[in-house]
């Protein structure tokens, strides 16, 4: 019996791991196909339960775990798909009604999607096996077999859950962070790049002291040249602004969520490099007209500004506190890292100023721009060998 059941289980998991290693691998390299992969990992999931579970049909109701796991990860067209098919292999096995199997996942599947779309993957997960233990009663008197069975599954898909929320938690923590370096990298680029537009100013330059007015040879073979080497210069200059220019798509938000969201994506990270995170948040809805994606950047970048200042033979600690200051957000990030210098903490935010050995500065840079293009404002205090705080100001909305 218990070999049965780890057959079983070893049949969800393998092919779902190996989704999750995939989705790790194309988010490091560039994501794609990653729908197409979790439905190949469904699939066959369900395949070698089918194939191999023909000598224990009793225990085939494992394939209900990877059910609620398309309906917990929104993957509705799967869902449907695994739904008809549940349907008519457990009606034929069973000699059960197919249409009443149907309903059940048909019933399933409406609530969890639509009717609790919106509580905890947790209490959706209790819904779900709560439904399917009414309907297994109706089925079969074994209420026993149902009941422990049902509770097995219900700890193998909270178990199978977490593990891919946390992957996709780590994922997306990377890949913000990754945005971050592209951005500051390009944006360094851009900067010395604009370097060039001295080379055509200087041969204008050159010359224009050489040009005798009174010489129409002169005028007439140095001109066209001046000319050119302007026009070379503006179309350097314009496209370089299209490149560097900070786009910004702001509506009305709420940054609670925003805050909630850090909080989750950075826990993980932290707790792994052994640095405590305490966080002061309200439980109010805060409402901002601002940029989810940009601002998040922003709070990733400072905390992962803050981890690079604290030392490794310290025990970190970072803090995330906001208060309400008349019409106006305050948002905190305080570390205990190696702090700044008096003569250096009013250099920052500016390009290429940086405290780090191989920093560019640009990142602070992109912090501040983004804040500014929020109305907002953004303050660094810091005592060298103490820590640095940032304070964060943003106008709240009616």
């Amino acid at each position: 019996m218990f070999d049965i059941v780890l057959l079983n289980i070893i049949f969800v998991l393998i092919p779902i791991v190996c989704y999750m290693l995939y989705s790790v691998y194309e988010n490091v390299f560039g994501s794609k196909y990653n729908d197409l992969f979790f439905g190949f990992a469904i699939v066959t999931s369900i395949y070698l339960i089918t194939k191999y579970s023909l000598n224990f049909n009793y225990l085939t109701s494992i394939i209900k775990v990877l059910f609620l796991i398309c309906l917990l990860k929104n993957k509705n067209i799967l869902s449907a798909l695994i739904c008809i098919y549940l349907s008519i292999y457990y009606g034929i096995i069973n000699n059960y009604s197919i249409l009443m199997f149907f309903v059940e996942y048909f019933i399933e599947i409406i609530v969890l999607l639509f009717v609790i779309k919106n509580v905890k993957y947790e209490h959706k997960i209790i819904v779900f096996y709560i439904i399917d233990s009414i309907f297994g009663i109706l089925y079969t008197n074994e209420f026993i077999q149902i009941f422990y069975s049902n509770i097995l599954y219900a700890v193998l898909s909270y178990i199978l859950i977490v593990i891919m929320n946390k992957t996709d938690e780590i994922i997306n923590i990377y890949g913000t962070v990754r945005q971050i370096e592209y951005e500051k990298n390009f944006r360094d680029s851009l900067f010395k790049v604009t370097h060039e537009i001295k080379n055509p100013i200087a041969v204008c330059k050159g010359y224009l002291d050489m040009l005798d007015v009174n010489n129409n040879k002169q005028v007439n073979k140095y001109i066209p040249i001046i000319k050119e080497e302007i026009d070379r210069t503006l179309l350097l200059m314009k496209d370089f602004l299209n490149l560097t220019r900070l786009k910004v798509d702001k509506s009305i938000m709420d940054i609670s969520l925003l805050l909630d969201d850090l909080i989750n994506s950075t826990n993980t990270l932290l707790t792994e490099l052994n640095i405590k995170f305490k966080y002061q948040i309200l439980d109010d809805e805060i409402y901002i007209n601002g940029d989810y994606n940009r601002l998040k950047q922003v709070f990733i970048n400072l905390i992962k500004n803050s981890i690079e200042a604290i030392p490794k033979n310290r025990e970190g600690i970072i803090k995330l506190c906001i208060n309400l200051k008349k019409d106006n957000i305050l948002i905190s990030i305080e570390d205990n890292g190696i702090g700044i210098s008096k003569n250096k903490i009013n250099k920052i935010g500016e390009p290429f100023f940086t405290t780090k050995e191989k920093g560019t500065g640009l990142g602070v840079r992109l912090s501040t721009e983004i804040i500014e293009q929020h109305n907002g404002s953004i303050k660094y205090v810091s005592k060298e060998g103490k820590g640095t705080k940032v304070i964060i100001t943003l106008p709240i909305c009616e």
